[in-house]
């Protein structure tokens, strides 16, 4: 019962990871908030285009399945985005683009675990606005999320965020997203959260998977503290188990054709440097103190019956990551 608690816990942050709340631009604590559905720019091309591309590395975390510890584990973490948004009216954006994430793992001899969990997939959605204070996003992001040995209809898959926030202030914004999955070990999962920003060099920004302290010491640099959870759900292929020393020599391991959540908790600090008006170059390190992959039968939805390989709290790794962004 502990187990099934601290994974949905996981999995509940993990599903606002993919889901892309609508936020305030956090990077300068004088301006107000920048809703995401904005007027065409200043040249009157009604259009804006949004990028980012980020690396970590993650070093030995001693893995456990129950209370065997099979080994230890480490992760290299690539994720890549680009997504154009034309006004068609008012009020109005398309959100057009593609997203790449892929964790490829150093595994220690006959690990049951997939060394790469990957996922190509199309951004499709739209931003719009409700009132002056409220803003939607409704996105699809339909692509290939498995293993990385190929592909079959299996490996298929759809999630779907909704996404709001309330502009209460330029001060102070409620953010809520939702994530419905039907791979998923929980289908459907969503948290609220806000971004406060109570002083004139302070913003308090708890919003999932990626809930920040951050201190803005100039209009260029940005110091900040705080957590993130990465991860997903990944179909794996037809003798995954069997190759995997699961049931080796054999086509029956329960671990073949199965389906993986992925979450890896991280705890740590960083610095964004704003190098251009447009972009921004991230710094971050800090400590992994859990991760999971839990997998369940290929059945579609609400599957009860799973295995899980983990780390104890606390028995975690050290992780460093660099980032770049950019909006035009």
């Amino acid at each position: 019962m502990k187990q099934n608690f601290t994974t949905a816990l996981l999995i509940a942050g993990l599903g606002l990871l993919t889901a892309t709340c609508i936020q305030a631009d956090t990077t300068d604590a004088k301006d107000s908030i920048t809703p995401v559905v904005a007027p065409p720019p200043a040249d009157n091309v009604p259009v804006s285009q949004e990028f980012s591309l980020v690396g970590s590395y993650a070093g030995d975390v001693s893995t456990k399945q129950g209370n065997a510890t099979l080994g230890s584990v480490t992760d290299i973490h690539t994720h890549a985005n680009y997504v154009v948004s034309p006004q068609i009216k008012d009020g109005i954006l398309l959100r057009l683009g593609v997203d790449w994430e892929r964790n490829s793992f150093g595994l220690f001899p006959n690990a049951p675990l997939p060394n790469t969990l990957q996922s190509e997939n199309a951004i499709i959605g739209v931003d719009f606005t409700l009132s002056d204070k409220i803003i939607m996003r409704v996105e699809g992001h339909p692509g290939i999320f498995n293993d990385g040995t190929g592909f079959t209809w299996n490996d298929f898959d759809m999630p779907v965020q909704i996404g709001g926030t309330y502009l209460y202030s330029k001060d102070f914004q409620i953010i809520l997203g939702l994530q419905v999955d039907l791979k998923s070990n929980l289908p459907v999962i969503g948290l609220p959260g806000f971004r406060w920003q109570f002083a004139d060099q302070w913003v308090l920004s708890a919003i999932p998977p990626k809930p920040q302290l951050q201190y803005l010491l100039n209009n260029s640099l940005t110091l900040y503290t705080g957590a993130e959870i990465i991860g997903g759900t990944y179909q794996l292929n037809n003798t995954f188990g069997s190759d995997h020393g699961h049931g080796p020599n054999s086509g029956n391991s329960q671990l073949n054709n199965n389906v993986v959540d992925f979450a890896e908790v991280r705890v740590g600090a960083g610095v964004t440097w704003k190098f251009t008006p447009n972009m921004s170059l991230d710094v971050s390190g800090g400590y992994i103190p859990y991760r999971e992959f839990e997998m369940h039968s290929g059945e579609i939805g609400f599957d009860t019956h799973y295995t899980s390989f983990h780390n104890d709290i606390g028995s975690g790794a050290p992780y460093g990551e660099v980032g770049i962004s950019g909006s035009f």
